[in-house]
């Protein structure tokens, strides 16, 4: 509800308005706020950008982990030392107390995201089916055929693409176990906004595995649950690089912060920009 919507493609209809929202991508962390003010236009008077912030008054917590998905892969050993160095700078450095947290709804992220984003609106009105997005010219998509296509070489889609497809239809023939985590799913959006409130910053890995080989996804096409989470509970989130991996690829952190409380993590990632480099050269080109 503060950068418009304007000019996507496809539009989203439905719940999907309130789920789907740009951000700025940058290079450095202090030119994000900048872009975001831009982006926002009027919208920007929601946030609370102007407010200085004291890291030393930030409750920080700190979940390692969903709680163990079947749908996800376990996290990285790197990424999880990478986020404990930087909660050992932060409570060694600006002497807080990094509280850690273990949240057992987040364990079902992938599934409440696949209920909310097929929800209805307060007016009754049901979100564009993914599949039907998928057709061309408004033919909609038969996911099982397209997935017996795909087995020869013949779909134009990609496996998580179907895959998704296949998920959509499923939760459609189960609209009691759809309603179920819906309710989860407002039920985690309130759990989130009262452990975080107007001064808490939560941590937590932006994908369960380091930068993945090309085609590799496929294996897992459900790990984007980690971020796709905060898309539909609502609430503001800034990624921050932490260096590189053994193997030279980008490790990083989520930073969340409960609504419209972005400057809380636009603040911290400035702060970890300087402690840990932020953006390094990946290798030469």
């Amino acid at each position: 509800g503060v950068v418009p919507n304007d000019g996507q493609f496809p539009n989203a209809r439905g719940v999907r308005t309130s789920f789907l929202c740009t951000g700025p991508m940058c290079r450095y962390a202090e030119d994000l706020e900048p872009m975001l003010r831009v982006m926002a236009g009027p919208g920007v008077n929601k946030l609370k950008l102007n407010e200085k912030v004291s890291l030393e008054k930030v409750k920080f917590h700190c979940m390692d982990h969903d709680g163990g998905s079947i749908f996800v892969s376990p996290v990285d050993k790197e990424i999880l030392q990478a986020q404990k160095k930087v909660v050992e700078h932060l409570e060694g450095e600006l002497g807080v107390q990094v509280r850690r947290v273990a949240i057992h709804k987040m364990k079902y992220s992938f599934q409440i995201w696949s209920a909310m984003m097929s929800s209805k609106d307060s007016d009754g009105q049901e979100a564009q089916l993914f599949t039907d997005l998928l057709g061309d010219h408004g033919k909609p998509v038969w996911p099982l055929w397209e997935l017996m296509k795909w087995l020869v070489g013949m779909s134009s889609h990609t496996l998580p693409a179907i895959a998704l497809g296949l998920t959509e239809k499923l939760m459609k023939l189960n609209p009691g176990g759809n309603a179920k985590l819906v309710s989860m799913g407002k039920s985690l959006q309130e759990e989130m906004e009262a452990l975080l409130g107007p001064d808490g910053v939560l941590l937590y890995p932006s994908h369960p595995t380091i930068a993945p080989r090309h085609h590799s996804p496929i294996c897992m096409p459900f790990n984007f649950a980690y971020t796709a989470i905060f898309n539909v509970l609502g609430l503001p989130v800034t990624q921050c690089p932490l260096g590189l991996s053994s193997e030279g690829l980008p490790l990083g952190i989520q930073l969340v912060a409960a609504s419209y409380n972005d400057h809380l993590t636009l603040a911290v990632a400035r702060y970890l920009e300087k402690a840990f480099g932020g953006w390094v050269l990946p290798g030469k080109v």
